[in-house]
């Protein structure tokens, strides 16, 4: 402003056309300066980052179609998993994921051992059972486990005695095997509960060979004084959840692959999800990149993941599962030691096999074979 007055000056110009030309500047300065700001601005968000912050990948039930963690022990996959991506977009305005792209990709040849457990207590001859199965494709030698029945007070919860009760070694859990590690009656439990008229829940654990607590492996029996039996109480299962997500079909050895996606990205964290399906037990190697328009945005982590092929649909295992369901139609007196295997399940029930193409044909809506 004092320029233009200064120079207007010097060259003695009329106080008319002085004032003209400050006129002009301010006008010029209105219109411009907001027009600077904002490529300011935008130059300034532009430099901002998106980044994958973060990813976290789980089974999916091959009965429900739900998301479970891995299983327990050791970290393995099935050979269909979901990885949820966590995106941040640091920019103020929306930004669009065009596709998803797997690079590097690897599959080595493995095989794994998965010793899984099933079993619960059976109403009708009020008896527990704690089963072993082998659901990898590979044998192992089975530790010893301990079972603890522990009676609890009503209402107080609190722990009155416990009763300990060892397993036996097993040579080898082959692949397909399902053994019965205990078999336990609690007729002699009913005597304690009927002297001790606060006694109401029989709580049963399971510990591994260092004295770890199996935690998912644990049920409360009740007891009922009316009838002076236990009975048990466990829910039901879940229906299948799909959804529009995009699918990795790695069942052929490639290196390099992608999906399209059409996902928007807002100020902040947000989560993009995909599967990956392959045809045999490997171990998979993986990198990973998004595409926003004509950007590739790199994850700095190299995927690793061990799979197996189930042997059974039931990967994690449970009290009250597949098998505790298979004896009470077929051993409901549980009057021998189980000791069954592939074969034989699948004479029984077929549908206890593990399809490896069935959760993907589900959630994608697709045949796959």
């Amino acid at each position: 402003m004092f320029i233009v007055t200064q120079n207007v000056q010097q060259n003695n110009l009329p106080l008319s056309q002085q004032w003209w030309w400050i006129i002009i500047a301010l006008i010029v300065t209105a219109i411009l300066g907001p027009i600077t700001v904002h490529n300011l601005k935008n130059r300034f968000n532009n430099k901002k980052r998106i980044a994958i912050i973060g990813s976290n990948i789980s089974n999916i039930n091959n009965r429900n179609g739900m998301n479970e963690s891995t299983t327990s022990g050791q970290r393995l996959y099935s050979n269909f998993v979901l990885n949820i991506l966590t995106v941040e977009n640091k920019r103020s305005t929306t930004q669009s994921v065009t596709s998803i792209e797997l690079y590097k990709i690897k599959k080595e040849n493995n095989d794994f051992s998965d010793i899984q457990y099933d079993g619960g207590f059976y109403d009708s001859n009020q008896k527990f059972v704690l089963l072993a199965y082998n659901n990898g494709t590979k044998g192992e030698l089975l530790q010893k486990r301990t079972v603890k029945f522990t009676f609890c007070e009503k209402e107080t919860y609190n722990e009155i005695k416990e009763v300990e009760k060892h397993t036996e070694n097993i040579d080898v859990l082959k692949s397909g095997d399902i053994k019965s590690l205990l078999i336990y009656s609690f007729d002699e439990f009913v005597g304690e509960f009927e002297k001790n008229r606060n006694l109401d829940t029989l709580k049963i654990s399971v510990f591994d060979e260092n004295g770890n607590k199996i935690s998912h492996l644990k049920l409360n029996v009740f007891y009922d004084r009316n009838q002076k039996r236990f009975y048990n109480r466990y829910s039901g299962r879940g229906a299948f959840n799909s959804g529009d997500i995009p699918l990795f079909d790695l069942r052929e050895d490639i290196n390099q692959q992608s999906v399209s996606c059409t996902q928007s990205l807002n100020q902040g964290p947000n989560y993009i999800k995909f599967y990956v399906l392959v045809d045999r037990s490997c171990n998979l190697t993986y990198r990973l990149a998004i595409k926003c328009g004509n950007k590739k945005i790199k994850s700095k982590e190299k995927y690793s993941l061990d799979i197996r092929i189930p042997v059974y649909i039931q990967e994690r295992g449970e009290f009250y599962g597949i098998f505790y369901l298979l004896l009470q139609k077929y051993a409901p007196t549980l009057m021998k030691d189980i000791d069954y295997n592939k074969d034989l399940i699948e004479s029984l029930d077929e549908n206890l096999i593990y399809d490896k193409y069935y959760a993907a044909s589900l959630a994608t809506n697709t045949n796959i074979e």
